[in-house]
This record gives C-alpha cells, structure tokens and sequence, in this order.
C-alpha cells in the first residue's frame, strides 16, 4: 500500500513539472554523425512571451569552409556517466543579443557538431517579453530547459 501511495505521489511530481515546462528544446531525429546539420527547435508552450540570449557568432564547419549558425544553446557530453559542457562557443568578436518568443511561437536553429558521443542541449530563458534583456550579465531568475538526449557518430 505504501509502494502505491509513494508511486502516485511520484507520478504526480513528474506531471506537474511536465505541466509547467514553458520551453521545449526539439531535437529530431536522435542520430547524427560528425558536421551533420542538427535542425533544433525552440517552442514556446506556454501562455505567455518567453525571452533567451541567442550567440550570433557562433560558426560550425561545412564541407571545408565556415557557416554562421547563430545558437542560443549550451552542448553538453555525456562521459562516463557524468555531463560536461563543450566548449564550441566564438573566441572573439561575437555577439549575444535577447530573441523574444511569443506564446505558441517556435524558432529552428541548425547548427554542426565536430564531437561525438551522446549529447544534450541546454537553454536559459526568462519568462516574459525582454528585449531589452543584457545577455552579457544575466539576472537571476532564469530558468533552464534540457533536450532529449541525441547521438552523434
């Protein structure tokens, strides 16, 4: 009986944070090799404007020459068991600016891996319509979103 009571208790906890999640992070499909383009989708579930910082000076590489693909995304590595963050990001020179999603809106942002392993997205985002937002030093109160777990080969 208590097995059934800590199992619906559980269950309900898992709900109610699936409920409130405003921001998804869609990573279709789950396999990749290396340099292939990864088309990653940010969704706006929620009611109401969403704000997040976007790194307009990210590159990937393309068949020997440098593409732009702006990301608002931090790749993370899963070594042993334990995630670490890839450091992909530009050197010098880039440019962080504040995207305001609307409620329902989605915004696609493709970029390249040259890693390999299983990987994760992640996304800091502020609830409501900041545009105004200084994504060089982020207030407190962000809040995060993690994607599925995808491979890359």
């Amino acid at each position: 009986m208590t097995r059934l009571i800590l199992a619906a208790l559980g269950l309900s906890l898992i709900l109610a944070t699936a409920a409130i999640a405003q921001v998804k992070i869609t990573v279709p499909p789950q396999r990749y090799k290396i340099h292939e383009e990864i088309h990653a989708k940010v969704e706006n579930t929620s009611n109401n404007a969403v704000t997040f910082c976007v790194e307009f000076g990210q590159t990937s590489m393309k068949g020997g020459e440098v593409e732009s693909t702006p990301s608002p995304f931090w790749v993370q590595r899963n070594d042993n068991g334990k995630w670490g963050t890839l450091m992909i990001g530009p050197d010098v020179g880039s440019a962080r600016a504040a995207v305001v999603l609307e409620a329902g809106e989605s915004k696609e942002f493709p970029f390249r891996l040259n890693d390999s392993g299983k990987m994760r997205l992640r996304l800091n985002y502020r609830r409501g319509s900041i545009p105004e937002l200084d994504c060089h030093a982020l207030p407190k109160g962000l809040k995060l979103t993690t994607s599925a777990v995808f491979t890359v080969e």
